[in-house]
């Protein structure tokens, strides 16, 4: 029974020695494993899941919207009229017998404004203006493409045409400058007949001998048949705007004669009486080129109408009538 005790006493005593000894260096912190999660609370391992990466839309500007083309305007298409001859009458009425107007040259380009009923005459214009009417033989017609504020141009090819195929137009004289002598006549005035027509190469001479004997006019036929031989309104001028330039270049006034040759017998325009509007044209188109003004061709001072009016011969073999002239020069 003692020995009992003694051995409860020295496990005690044991003990407190024990105690003692662990507490002498104070208290140290007990560091706080780590706690590995066993698969039974995790579950089957995971990866961790990486959010894609959102690129923001851009804020919309509302001026940055593209702003559509204007419409290109359709192109509208016109008909035009090109001249087709030399000279070519317009009249206020579409006939032959129409009141003149006036005249207009080869490659000139005119609105059309409309057609007579037999189609043998155009209206045309300019500038929204009406001008009047002039043959549809003498005219070649075009089909224009115009688009919004352009002006027409006329292209390569023609389209419908009245007449002949449009020409390019034809290189006009340079202007004489409008330094001309005045269409005066000192009394007496004296002149002489030339033949410049023919013979290019004695023209310098004559006009010479002319200035040199103190004459002021040169007097001049100017054939019909050669200026307008081809057919109405087709006019040559060739011939005559040397003549014409050369009289006026020599300082000398010049008397032409307007006339056709009597022995012709397929002439288009025929003879006097019957002749007269046709030759009423020739004559104006003839006074509106040699006009004597600064944008001229040349200068004829005077005219003669008709080569000597009292004979048969020269009248169309008719009996001379001094009423029937003056109805002529009307």
């Amino acid at each position: 029974m003692k020995e009992r005790i003694w051995q409860h006493g020295a496990a005690l005593l044991l003990a407190a020695l024990l105690l003692a000894g662990c507490g002498r260096g104070g208290n140290e912190p007990t560091p706080t494993p780590t706690k590995t999660p066993d698969s039974a609370q995790t579950g089957s391992s995971q990866e961790p899941q990486v959010a894609a990466a959102t690129t923001p839309a851009p804020a919309t500007d509302p001026q940055a919207t593209p702003t559509p083309p204007a419409a290109t305007p359709t192109p509208s298409e016109k008909m035009v009229a090109v001249v087709d001859a030399d000279v070519l009458n317009v009249r206020r009425t579409p006939s032959p017998d129409g009141e003149l107007v006036q005249t207009v040259d080869r490659g000139q380009q005119f609105d059309v404004i409309g057609r007579s009923q037999d189609g043998g005459w155009i209206q045309i214009g300019q500038e929204g203006r009406e001008l009047g009417w002039v043959s549809a033989e003498f005219i070649a017609l075009q089909t224009v493409a115009t688009g919004a504020g352009d002006a027409a141009e006329a292209p390569a090819g023609g389209g419908e045409t009245g007449g002949a195929a449009a020409q390019p137009p034809a290189q006009q004289p340079a202007a004489g400058g409008g330094n001309y002598l005045p269409a005066t006549m000192r009394s007496p005035d004296f002149g002489a007949q030339a033949f410049l027509w023919w013979r290019p190469e004695i023209a310098d001479r004559d006009l010479t001998l002319m200035k040199e004997a103190n004459f002021d006019w040169v007097k001049q036929a100017f054939a019909w048949e050669t200026i307008e031989g081809s057919g109405k309104g087709q006019f040559d001028w060739s011939i005559a705007d040397r003549v014409v330039t050369h009289v006026n270049g020599a300082g000398l006034k010049l008397l032409a004669r307007l006339s056709s040759d009597p022995e012709l017998t397929n002439f288009w325009a025929g003879h006097p009486p019957a002749n007269a509007d046709n030759f009423a044209d020739f004559a104006f188109a003839v006074a509106s080129r040699y006009n004597c003004t600064p944008q001229a061709v040349g200068c004829i001072q005077a005219y003669q109408v008709w080569n000597e009016p009292n004979l048969a011969r020269e009248w169309g073999n008719n009996r001379p009538n001094p009423a029937q002239y003056a109805e002529f020069l009307g």
